[in-house]
């Protein structure tokens, strides 16, 4: 009997959950498919179990990756070692719903088609949310035909991009993977993967019932801390958008899509910032947001960050923590200073940094002096625009580094301090001001003429995290999100309105209670 479907399983270390995969395949009720699963190098128990299974059903097959090559490298060797008509994609932590693929191959044989997109399940291991469909993951109501596959989904955002819960013709698999290089992260795999096919298809088909379980609580979905190294590496998007929009270029079509690519851009980029804000230390946040400005443009990172803040309790500033971040690079002196730049817009917007951006290109500016007010995030974007524009933002302070501390608190002063890290130089009236600065890791001097460069010291960062902490502390109401994305933190911060003028004592011990029930209650 030959296979009609190959359903490749990318596996390393999920030998927790690997069974159940496999039996959620190989109890389907339509015999003919194989199971092509790729061990990329687990070191857990993966390998024995997918041995016992290939062993004891001729339908697994098994391939074994030496070194770990992540899911891109999995898929590739998966779609490579298939010997059918049709590619299912099932994650080896997620299961599928009985009699799913007897469904799916009779629905593309009858209307020949290059896709099949059904919905999927949501569940939670612990049980609750069981049942509950995905709402993204609804597939187009409608068959589509040519041009129109591609159409619908990257300009209507008409169906997702997970590849999971769709079938696919095996040449087109093959086809798209040509256009994909192996350097790849893991985040943004799907969203080129399937931008790519859909290009090239030339039927899609939708399947109003769900054939996918997709386990939220596990895999990388799960909300579990990640490391900076791998925040800025393999979980990166920002190769995925590059991908894509060098192969929009490669078929002459970039200029008619470029709207609907910055559209998608900013739907990747914004599962960035909440794996940013969510899954990384507290301490590793101003260094990772400085990476992703070295590696992706800076305006549209702009615009991803404040899209997410724009609805969220949190001050963007607030969660800016962390040790110093690299030195910011500084001419060793300056031809054309702007002073006083007279910008229209007034608010934090994609039209004020375009004016930055159009006023030190017109003027040849190097170099522009900014003044520290109120309004420190604004401050905060200006500097980011000036620096991506080619310029040095200049950081004038009119009085001694501590000043703001003892005026506005604690909060304030730290929050001051982290945008004036993100200028090229600081400016400032005293000796003692300079040298705190430059042990920030800052170019700071006492003029244009008289700076000096960075001198870290590491006794002023441990001191800059203890003050760090104290503030944490301090704000012990700010809860991460759930796994859904929800936070607690509105409801704590009008409570803290209403009891504002009871003691700092009771209030935070009866916050602290209501915390703790709530993170038992939702398992935080």
């Amino acid at each position: 009997m030959n296979p009609k479907i190959s359903v490749l399983i990318p596996v390393y270390n999920t030998a927790k959950f690997l069974p159940a995969c496999l039996n959620s395949v190989l109890s389907q009720s339509m015999p003919d498919f194989e199971i092509v699963a790729v061990n990329d190098a687990s070191t857990d128990d993966s390998a024995r179990i997918l041995a016992e299974y290939a062993a004891g059903d001729s339908r697994v097959r098994v391939v074994n990756h030496e070194k770990n090559q992540g899911l891109l490298g999995v898929r590739k060797t998966g779609i490579r070692a298939a010997r059918t008509e049709y590619i299912m994609f099932l994650d080896s932590d997620d299961c599928l719903l009985p009699g799913v693929l007897k469904r799916v191959l009779k629905l593309a044989e009858s209307c020949r088609a290059d896709i099949v997109n059904f919905p999927m399940e949501l569940r939670f291991r612990s049980g609750k949310g069981r049942g509950k469909l995905i709402k993204y993951s609804l597939p187009y109501r409608r068959m589509l035909r040519g041009k129109e596959v591609f159409r619908k989904y990257f300009q209507e955002d008409a169906c997702s991009w997970m590849l999971c819960q769709k079938m696919f013709r095996t040449e087109l698999c093959r086809k798209t993977a040509e256009y994909i290089p192996d350097d790849f992260c893991l985040m943004g795999e799907d969203f080129c993967f399937y931008t790519i096919c859909s290009f090239f298809a030339e039927c899609y088909v939708p399947l109003k019932k769900p054939g996918y379980v997709y386990y939220l609580d596990s895999g990388i979905s799960s909300g579990q801390k990640t490391t900076l190294e791998k925040f800025l590496g393999r979980q990166s998007p920002f190769q995925a958008l590059r991908n894509v929009k060098n192969f929009l270029i490669r078929q002459g079509v970039r200029d008619e899509y470029q709207a609907a690519f910055e559209h998608q851009e900013q739907k990747l980029l914004g599962e960035y910032v909440l794996r940013w804000m969510r899954h990384l230390p507290d301490g590793d946040r101003t260094k990772a947001f400085n990476g992703m400005l070295r590696k992706y443009e800076a305006f549209p990172l702009f615009q991803a960050f404040r899209t997410f803040f724009s609805d969220k309790d949190e001050l963007f500033l607030e969660m800016l923590s962390g040790d110093d971040p690299e030195p910011v690079s500084c001419p060793e002196a300056f031809s054309r200073i702007a002073r006083n730049v007279p910008i229209q817009e007034q608010r934090i917007s994609s039209a004020r940094w375009k004016e930055w951006e159009k006023t030190i290109r017109e003027n040849r500016y190097d170099a522009v002096l900014l003044e520290p007010d109120e309004d420190l995030e604004r401050l905060f974007w200006d500097i980011q625009a000036i620096r991506s524009s080619g310029a040095a933002a200049v950081c004038q302070r009119r009085e001694n580094y501590l000043n703001t501390q003892e005026k506005s608190g604690l909060n304030v002063w730290l929050m001051e301090d982290r945008v004036m890290r993100q200028a090229s130089l600081i400016l400032v009236p005293d000796e003692d001001s300079v040298q705190w600065y430059r042990k920030r890791n800052c170019h700071a001097g006492i003029s244009l003429q008289n700076f000096l460069p960075p001198q870290k010291s590491d006794q002023i960062s441990a001191f800059m995290l203890a003050l760090e902490k104290s503030e944490q502390k301090d704000a012990r109401y700010r809860l991460d999100p759930g796994p859904g994305g929800e936070t607690f933190v509105p409801f704590f911060r009008k409570l803290d309105r209403l009891f504002r003028k009871l003691p700092d004592g009771f209030r935070k011990k009866t916050f602290g209670a209501l915390a703790g029930i709530y993170n038992r209650m939702t398992g935080n």
